[in-house]
């Protein structure tokens, strides 16, 4: 039914009143809520101060305004300086290696404002500063001691520093309050992205933490567009480099959360203990290590035994042949413990593994001669099964029975020196004893490639070479020794393509190797001769 002029502006009237009745109640509501929320921290406060325990809200961090000088570190390996507050490592010299072979050249500097670790205590959120008790340096004899002390609690810290690169830090925090403190502890190891080593090197350079007895290695380039996170006890953490490290090894059974990850500037590594209650009165103390220097591994083995650090070996990468590789390492470091010299220890550690590989090779070479022998036979017999493989299956297992071959026994040798070989590498490649080391005449850096060029006449054409062409005296050789090693061993095929394809190996090698550590070159080389005069012995003895 159609609405009149009247009834329509007494609706419109009802609506306006309405209106103005929502608005008074939203405003009245306000004005309670207002109230309501002004009483209601006293009532909450209230509440608070009845429970037990009693954990203080306002506690801050006590301010320490003046400059403190830091404080300086040294031993007969290290020396540098912890800061003042003696919480940040951000200066440290290892004073037994040199940054290249020049005369002049510096010590390796590990640690610096760039790169550096950070070990500090947080209450209710606020990180705790520390002071020296006095003007003190820290040596492997004196340890260094830090305190504050507030209302609240109490901290004290102690560095030590041993013969070489482990720092003992044991803090001791006393609650000296009413209440329960909120208290936690943590690590962290920061690094400005352009202090990083070529992270090309088949050494792996980057994050390394044993996490729940399992080794984690994350290049730093893997924390690009996400945070890594773990979550472990009786672990380790920290940066790697191909020679030298910095690691935190938090107390044993206190869990801790790991994170890797990087901002614009720097990479970053960080343990973090999970927040603990501390109880009116009550005092807890943490040992935590760092260790911040070479990766020997004698000493590694030490520190491993000494101080319980689990499977702290592994911050040497050993590769996938690991039960190769350190004994390898081992042996390799006891011969040039007694010749004196990394190139005379890698050449006998050669000729020791040739001969422990004898009776394989002499076994391996009778084989493949035996192959050769009935290729004509065997080709005789893919012309005539051509077109029934089974039956050419069963013919040519037929002759290798009746000639008493094992096709598969001229591989064996080198299905066992892959790994020999891959391990060797990895020794090579990680052994500090290489780094630097001399042999004889051009070759003072075993741990480089040969420096020398036969594409400029060594050095009396001066003329821009292409890296690749940058090809050493040693890596011919290694060639040679190669082509005439392949010349005395018999081919086990008939197929051109392959035999072609085993023409260019020694050239292929002579690049490829050229490239390589001179320590390496020496071990190929040397190995080939060996492998030559073990092949005339066969030869000699089986004709």
């Amino acid at each position: 039914m159609r609405q009149t002029p009247n009834q329509i502006k007494k609706e419109e009237n009802n609506m306006f009143l309405a209106l103005v009745l929502v608005i008074i109640v939203l405003m009245a509501f306000q004005v309670f809520s207002r109230k309501t929320s002004e009483v209601q921290p006293e009532t909450q406060q209230i509440q608070e101060e009845t429970q037990q325990p009693v954990v203080t809200t306002t506690i801050s961090a006590p301010v320490i305004s003046e400059k403190l000088p830091p404080i300086p570190l040294q031993n007969d390996f290290v020396t540098g300086a912890w800061e003042g507050n003696g919480l940040t490592l951000n200066n440290l010299t290892l004073t037994k290696y040199k940054e290249t072979l020049a005369k002049d050249s510096s010590d390796i500097r590990l640690l610096s404002n760039t790169y550096q670790a950070h070990l500090a205590w947080s209450v209710a959120g606020n990180e705790i500063p520390l002071k020296a008790l006095r003007d003190t340096s820290l040596t492997q004899n004196q340890p260094a001691t830090f305190t504050v002390k507030t209302k609240d609690y109490e901290l004290t810290r102690t560095l030590s520093l041993d013969d070489h690169y482990m720092f003992t830090i044991t803090d001791t925090i006393k609650n000296l309050g009413q209440g329960a403190l909120p208290v936690r502890l943590s690590g962290k190891i920061t690094r400005a992205k352009d202090t990083v080593e070529d992270m090309r090197s088949t050494v792996h350079t980057g994050f390394v933490a044993l996490v729940n007895q399992k080794l984690e290695e994350k290049r730093y380039e893997d924390t690009k567009d996400k945070t890594v996170t773990y979550t472990t006890s009786n672990g380790w953490l920290g940066m790697t480099d191909k020679y030298w490290q910095t690691i935190f090894i938090p107390e044993d059974n206190i869990p801790f959360e790991i994170t890797d990850s990087q901002d614009d500037i720097n990479y970053a590594t960080t343990f973090t203990e999970k927040e603990t209650l501390l109880n009116a009165g009550q005092t807890i103390t943490r040992k935590t290590l760092l260790f911040a220097g070479a990766k020997e591994l004698n000493l590694i083995n030490d520190y491993m035994t000494l101080y319980n650090i689990p499977k702290f070996d592994l911050t040497i990468d050993f590769g996938w042949f690991y039960f190769l590789t350190k004994p390898f390492l081992f042996i390799l470091q006891w011969l040039y413990a007694l010749v004196g010299n990394m190139g005379l220890a890698i050449l006998i550690f050669a000729t020791l593994l040739r001969l422990a590989l004898l009776p394989v090779a002499t076994k391996s070479y009778i084989s493949m001669a035996k192959m050769k022998k009935v290729q004509p036979q065997l080709k005789e017999l893919q012309e005539r099964y051509k077109d029934n493989r089974m039956q050419l299956q069963q013919e040519m297992m037929a002759l290798y029975k009746r000639e008493k071959i094992n096709p598969a026994g001229g591989c064996l040798p080198m299905f066992i020196q892959i790994p020999v070989f891959f391990a060797l590498y990895k020794v090579l490649s990680v052994s500090l004893q290489m780094r630097q080391a001399p042999f004889f005449g051009w070759i003072q850096d075993l741990s480089a490639p040969d420096p020398s060029s036969v594409f400029t006449l060594f050095g009396l054409i001066p003329w821009p070479v292409p890296s690749f062409l940058n090809i050493g005296i040693l890596p011919v050789i290694m060639g040679l020794t190669m082509y005439i090693q392949q010349k005395m061993t018999p081919t086990p095929t008939t197929d051109k393509a392959q035999a072609n394809m085993f023409k260019f190996m020694p050239i292929i090698f002579t690049f490829m190797m050229g490239q390589f550590a001179a320590g390496l070159v020496i071990y190929w080389t040397w190995s080939n001769l060996l492998s030559i005069a073990q092949q005339k012995y066969i030869i000699k003895k089986v004709g």
